[in-house]
């Protein structure tokens, strides 16, 4: 019979290196949260201080034409939209609706 004895084993570099506590999705999604809602950010910021946009300029460092840079600028403003959109009709749909009295 092999002895009743505990050994400590001796974490490798690699195993020390990946951790378990989460998953490569989870960190994926937290990243995606962040960039939509640093993307929203700045889109408020653009359009609460009025500033206009020189998609002419914007077109000519990506290369693209002026119509193309706008349609991507709209894009980018619709896409921050929607997680706003569903975080809104989430807090309206948490929010417990007032008792009505019944009128007779």
């Amino acid at each position: 019979m092999p002895p009743n004895r505990v050994t400590k084993a001796k974490a490798s570099k690699n195993a020390a290196a990946k951790s378990t506590t989460k998953p490569a999705k989870l960190a994926q999604e937290t990243s995606r949260d962040l960039l939509e809602e640093r993307l929203e950010f700045l889109l408020t910021c653009i359009k609460e201080t009025g500033m206009k946009i020189d998609f002419g300029a914007v077109a000519r460092h990506y290369g693209i034409t002026t119509n193309a840079a706008t349609l991507r600028f709209r894009r980018a403003r619709d896409c921050a939209a929607k997680p706003v959109r569903a975080r809104e009709a989430a807090q309206e749909s948490d929010q417990d609706p007032e008792p009505k009295e019944d009128q007779v």
